[in-house]
């Protein structure tokens, strides 16, 4: 992995990582009008953890709340589902493993699947108060409030998917929007779409529960660099600085479609002291290929 800080004024002259490949995504867009209600401003988007389990048969309503936000807020939310905790684990009749160390480690730090699922975080703000697990009821209100802020940071991502090789290079570029104080990490992870696999649902009736052939979607399959991330800024982050992250040669497990898989990158207050500790304070999403 590689780390350059500059100035915005020479990030078009960087050098971009390249590396031989099948497929080269384009970069997040610098501007997205879409996002908020003034043109040529960049609004926060909202990270949405739906804590889940295969055995959970509540759970598949808060599936439908995810997908129904998707579609309300097009563009302005990012969508994982992490499956942890008892209602995740494999037996004879769910043998689908979706459990991942990064998915554990969010559950065990957060506690969702002690509070009982379905549930979800949002942006994972309020840490340490009593709303911070949040019912899948009100993330619609949550997510409301989060994308007509203005974000504090900008991150885009340039992925490079080999398909002879299965590796995966992503190069992140976040950007300092505003004067920050404080201690940042960037995380990135890896979430697939459209698996086949077993799900209890009790909205059906009665002997028609156990479903063989339910469609996951934004499934976390674990951690491009790790669970908790790399710092990007230590102490502070000048208006306009930049970071430029690149991870090279992530293996994509030979059992994932790519062409289904998106990376996740987002920025968070890694600050143990800070009141806003693992809020997450910008989030983007691009295909793998």
């Amino acid at each position: 992995m590689k780390k350059v800080i500059i100035n915005s004024l020479s990030i078009l002259t960087i050098s971009i990582f390249s590396i031989s490949c099948d497929y080269v995504n384009n970069v997040n867009p610098a501007v997205d009008p879409s996002t908020g209600p003034v043109s040529n401003v960049i609004y926060r988007k909202a990270l949405v953890e739906d804590y889940t389990g295969h055995k959970c048969g509540n759970c598949p309503a808060a599936a439908i709340t995810l997908s129904s936000l998707e579609s309300s807020f097009a563009g302005k939310i990012v969508p994982m589902a992490v499956h942890a905790g008892y209602f995740a684990y494999t037996n004879a009749t769910y043998t689908t493993n979706f459990q991942t160390t990064a998915g554990d480690a969010y559950d065990t730090q957060f506690g969702n699947s002690v509070a009982g699922n379905p549930n979800g975080l949002v942006n994972r703000v309020g840490y340490g108060t009593g709303g911070f697990i949040k019912a899948h009821t009100v993330w619609g209100s949550e997510v409301s409030t989060i994308v007509t802020q203005a974000a504090k940071f900008q991150i885009r991502i340039k992925n490079t998917f080999n398909t002879g090789t299965s590796k995966l290079t992503s190069e992140v570029i976040v950007k300092s929007l505003a004067n920050n104080t404080g201690h940042y990490k960037l995380v990135l992870l890896l979430t697939e779409d459209n698996i086949i696999a077993e799900q209890l649902d009790y909205a059906l009736p009665v002997g028609a529960q156990f479903i063989t052939n339910y469609n996951f979607n934004h499934v976390l399959r674990g951690a491009i660099n790790s669970e908790w991330g790399d710092a990007v800024f230590t102490t502070s982050a000048n208006l306009n600085d930049s970071v430029v992250k690149t991870f090279t040669d992530f293996s994509v497990n030979s059992s994932y479609n790519p062409s289904k898989c998106h990376v996740i990158a987002y920025i968070y207050d890694s600050d143990s002291t800070s009141p806003t500790y693992y809020e997450v304070l910008q989030v983007e999403e691009e295909k793998v290929n």
